[in-house]
Protein backbone atom coordinates (compact mmCIF):
# COMPACT_ATOMS: atom_id res chain seq x y z
CA UNK A 1 0.00 0.00 0.00
CA UNK A 2 1.07 3.66 -1.19
CA UNK A 3 2.10 5.63 1.88
CA UNK A 4 -0.18 8.44 1.23
CA UNK A 5 -3.62 5.87 0.71
CA UNK A 6 -2.31 4.17 4.30
CA UNK A 7 -2.26 8.12 5.63
CA UNK A 8 -6.01 8.65 4.19
CA UNK A 9 -6.95 5.09 6.01
CA UNK A 10 -5.95 5.89 9.34
CA UNK A 11 -7.15 9.65 9.21
CA UNK A 12 -10.76 8.14 7.67
CA UNK A 13 -10.38 5.52 10.87
CA UNK A 14 -9.67 8.44 13.20
CA UNK A 15 -11.20 10.78 12.05
CA UNK A 16 -14.91 9.62 11.49
CA UNK A 17 -17.73 12.06 10.85
CA UNK A 18 -16.13 15.12 12.72
CA UNK A 19 -13.56 16.61 10.67
CA UNK A 20 -12.79 19.18 13.00
CA UNK A 21 -10.90 17.03 15.87
CA UNK A 22 -8.15 18.98 17.67
CA UNK A 23 -4.95 17.75 18.43
CA UNK A 24 -5.60 15.89 21.49
CA UNK A 25 -8.69 14.08 20.62
CA UNK A 26 -6.79 13.11 17.62
CA UNK A 27 -4.45 11.92 19.50
CA UNK A 28 -6.29 10.07 21.61
CA UNK A 29 -8.76 7.83 18.57
CA UNK A 30 -4.61 7.62 17.45
CA UNK A 31 -3.71 5.05 20.61
CA UNK A 32 -7.47 3.45 20.43
CA UNK A 33 -7.04 2.58 16.50
CA UNK A 34 -3.50 1.38 17.39
CA UNK A 35 -4.43 -0.73 20.50
CA UNK A 36 -7.17 -2.37 18.24
CA UNK A 37 -5.76 -2.39 15.17
CA UNK A 38 -2.04 -4.22 15.98
CA UNK A 39 -3.17 -6.37 18.88
CA UNK A 40 -1.60 -4.30 21.70
CA UNK A 41 -1.62 -3.84 25.45
CA UNK A 42 -0.82 0.17 24.99
CA UNK A 43 -0.22 2.85 23.14
CA UNK A 44 1.01 6.26 24.37
CA UNK A 45 2.27 9.38 22.98
CA UNK A 46 5.10 10.67 25.38
CA UNK A 47 5.98 14.69 24.43
CA UNK A 48 9.57 15.62 25.49
CA UNK A 49 11.52 18.77 25.55
CA UNK A 50 14.64 16.99 27.47
CA UNK A 51 15.46 13.31 29.15
CA UNK A 52 14.03 15.45 32.34
CA UNK A 53 10.55 16.85 31.02
CA UNK A 54 8.17 14.71 29.61
CA UNK A 55 4.28 14.36 29.68
CA UNK A 56 1.92 11.82 28.36
CA UNK A 57 -0.65 13.41 25.81
CA UNK A 58 -2.78 10.33 25.53
CA UNK A 59 -2.90 6.55 25.90
CA UNK A 60 -5.08 3.45 25.35
CA UNK A 61 -4.63 0.01 26.59
CA UNK A 62 -4.04 -1.57 30.27
CA UNK A 63 -0.40 -1.05 29.83
CA UNK A 64 -0.25 2.22 28.01
CA UNK A 65 0.99 4.53 31.04
CA UNK A 66 2.17 2.07 33.31
CA UNK A 67 5.21 0.99 30.73
CA UNK A 68 5.76 4.70 29.79
CA UNK A 69 5.40 6.13 33.31
CA UNK A 70 8.14 3.12 34.11
CA UNK A 71 10.58 4.48 31.45
CA UNK A 72 9.91 8.01 32.91
CA UNK A 73 10.80 6.86 36.85
CA UNK A 74 13.74 4.71 35.85
CA UNK A 75 15.26 7.24 33.80
CA UNK A 76 15.93 4.72 31.07
CA UNK A 77 14.15 2.18 28.39
CA UNK A 78 13.55 2.28 24.71
CA UNK A 79 11.20 5.52 24.60
CA UNK A 80 14.18 7.49 26.13
CA UNK A 81 16.71 5.99 23.50
CA UNK A 82 14.19 6.59 20.80
CA UNK A 83 14.10 10.27 21.90
CA UNK A 84 17.64 10.82 22.09
CA UNK A 85 18.82 8.88 18.94
CA UNK A 86 15.64 9.87 16.59
CA UNK A 87 15.91 5.90 15.64
CA UNK A 88 12.61 3.76 16.29
CA UNK A 89 13.52 1.35 18.82
CA UNK A 90 11.60 -2.73 18.18
CA UNK A 91 11.91 -4.69 21.47
CA UNK A 92 9.88 -7.72 20.56
CA UNK A 93 11.12 -9.79 23.84
CA UNK A 94 11.78 -8.09 26.92
CA UNK A 95 13.53 -11.59 28.09
CA UNK A 96 15.90 -11.53 24.86
CA UNK A 97 19.39 -10.31 25.09
CA UNK A 98 19.17 -7.12 23.70
CA UNK A 99 16.54 -6.08 25.98
CA UNK A 100 19.54 -5.87 28.73
CA UNK A 101 20.43 -2.53 27.77
CA UNK A 102 17.81 -1.40 30.35
CA UNK A 103 17.81 -4.03 32.41
CA UNK A 104 15.73 -2.28 35.50
CA UNK A 105 13.48 -1.49 32.75
CA UNK A 106 12.48 -4.56 31.56
CA UNK A 107 12.43 -6.42 35.22
CA UNK A 108 9.84 -4.00 35.56
CA UNK A 109 7.69 -3.73 32.18
CA UNK A 110 7.76 -7.65 32.56
CA UNK A 111 6.07 -7.41 36.05
CA UNK A 112 3.64 -5.55 35.05
CA UNK A 113 2.63 -7.38 31.79
CA UNK A 114 4.58 -6.36 29.10
CA UNK A 115 6.45 -8.58 26.57
CA UNK A 116 7.47 -6.25 24.08
CA UNK A 117 8.36 -2.69 23.24
CA UNK A 118 8.03 -0.86 20.41
CA UNK A 119 9.02 2.82 20.12
CA UNK A 120 9.03 5.26 17.30
CA UNK A 121 10.69 9.13 17.68
CA UNK A 122 8.61 11.88 16.30
CA UNK A 123 11.34 13.73 14.32
CA UNK A 124 10.81 17.51 14.28
CA UNK A 125 12.96 19.73 13.18
CA UNK A 126 17.11 19.04 14.24
CA UNK A 127 15.85 16.88 17.36
CA UNK A 128 12.42 15.69 18.32
CA UNK A 129 9.36 16.41 20.11
CA UNK A 130 8.66 12.74 21.97
CA UNK A 131 7.75 9.40 21.08
CA UNK A 132 4.77 6.93 19.90
CA UNK A 133 5.02 4.20 22.17
CA UNK A 134 3.32 0.66 21.82
CA UNK A 135 3.54 -2.13 24.12
CA UNK A 136 2.15 -6.05 23.68
CA UNK A 137 1.50 -8.45 26.92
CA UNK A 138 2.99 -11.04 24.40
CA UNK A 139 6.50 -11.24 22.74
CA UNK A 140 6.52 -11.06 19.10
CA UNK A 141 7.44 -8.57 16.26
CA UNK A 142 4.97 -6.23 14.78
CA UNK A 143 3.75 -7.74 11.35
CA UNK A 144 4.75 -5.62 8.54
CA UNK A 145 1.98 -4.18 8.13
CA UNK A 146 1.72 -2.79 11.67
CA UNK A 147 4.63 -1.45 11.62
CA UNK A 148 3.81 0.96 8.51
CA UNK A 149 0.66 1.45 10.20
CA UNK A 150 2.39 2.74 13.31
CA UNK A 151 5.30 4.28 11.53
CA UNK A 152 2.19 6.85 9.70
CA UNK A 153 0.56 7.19 12.81
CA UNK A 154 3.52 8.47 14.47
CA UNK A 155 4.02 10.77 11.22
CA UNK A 156 0.46 12.15 11.82
CA UNK A 157 0.88 12.25 15.56
CA UNK A 158 4.05 14.54 15.21
CA UNK A 159 2.30 16.83 12.83
CA UNK A 160 -0.66 17.35 14.54
CA UNK A 161 1.47 18.40 17.75
CA UNK A 162 3.21 20.79 15.57
CA UNK A 163 0.26 22.33 13.90
CA UNK A 164 -1.94 22.61 17.09
CA UNK A 165 1.43 24.75 18.67
CA UNK A 166 2.37 26.53 15.67
CA UNK A 167 0.04 26.91 13.44
CA UNK A 168 -2.51 30.47 12.56
CA UNK A 169 -5.94 30.10 11.48
CA UNK A 170 -6.44 28.71 8.49
CA UNK A 171 -7.41 25.09 6.69
CA UNK A 172 -8.30 23.01 9.54
CA UNK A 173 -6.18 20.07 11.23
CA UNK A 174 -8.12 17.02 9.46
CA UNK A 175 -7.64 18.83 6.33
CA UNK A 176 -3.96 19.29 6.40
CA UNK A 177 -2.73 16.15 8.33
CA UNK A 178 -5.11 14.20 5.73
CA UNK A 179 -3.19 15.50 2.99
CA UNK A 180 -0.06 15.26 4.42
CA UNK A 181 0.86 18.55 4.45
CA UNK A 182 1.57 19.87 7.47
CA UNK A 183 5.49 19.08 7.56
CA UNK A 184 6.06 22.11 5.63
CA UNK A 185 3.06 24.57 6.43
CA UNK A 186 3.67 24.09 10.37
CA UNK A 187 7.35 24.00 10.11
CA UNK A 188 7.51 26.84 8.11
CA UNK A 189 4.87 28.70 10.23
CA UNK A 190 6.77 28.50 13.10
CA UNK A 191 9.63 30.34 12.11
CA UNK A 192 7.49 33.35 12.39
CA UNK A 193 7.83 34.70 15.68
CA UNK A 194 4.41 36.36 15.21
CA UNK A 195 2.60 33.94 15.20
CA UNK A 196 2.07 32.98 19.06
CA UNK A 197 1.78 29.40 19.65
CA UNK A 198 -1.76 27.52 20.00
CA UNK A 199 -1.80 25.07 22.94
CA UNK A 200 -5.21 24.74 23.94
CA UNK A 201 -4.60 20.88 24.30
CA UNK A 202 -1.48 20.00 24.56
CA UNK A 203 0.82 20.03 27.49
CA UNK A 204 3.15 23.00 27.58
CA UNK A 205 5.95 20.56 28.74
CA UNK A 206 7.25 20.68 25.24
CA UNK A 207 9.41 23.72 24.33
CA UNK A 208 10.02 23.28 20.93
CA UNK A 209 12.53 25.68 19.10
CA UNK A 210 11.38 28.86 17.39
CA UNK A 211 14.34 28.40 15.07
CA UNK A 212 16.01 25.79 13.16
CA UNK A 213 12.95 23.84 11.74
CA UNK A 214 13.53 22.44 8.60
CA UNK A 215 10.99 19.59 6.55
CA UNK A 216 11.62 16.50 7.75
CA UNK A 217 10.83 12.87 5.62
CA UNK A 218 8.40 10.82 7.22
CA UNK A 219 10.01 8.53 9.83
CA UNK A 220 9.80 5.50 7.09
CA UNK A 221 12.85 7.05 5.65
CA UNK A 222 14.49 5.65 8.88
CA UNK A 223 13.64 2.65 8.97
CA UNK A 224 16.60 1.14 7.70
CA UNK A 225 18.38 2.54 11.33
CA UNK A 226 15.99 0.95 13.06
CA UNK A 227 17.68 -0.39 16.44
CA UNK A 228 16.99 -3.87 17.22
Amino acid sequence: MREDDRRARIMAAVTGPDPTTGAGDLARRLCRFAVEEMALSGCAIVLMSGAESASVLAGAGRHARTVTGLQMELGEGPCLQAHASGIPVLLPDLTAENANRWPAFAAAALAAGAHAEFSLPLIAGPGGIGTFDLCRDRPGMLSDEHLADALVAADITRDAVLYQQYAPAGPDLAELLAAGGTDRTVIHQATWPDHPAKTDDVPRTVAAPQHDFRPVAPIQAQARDVKL
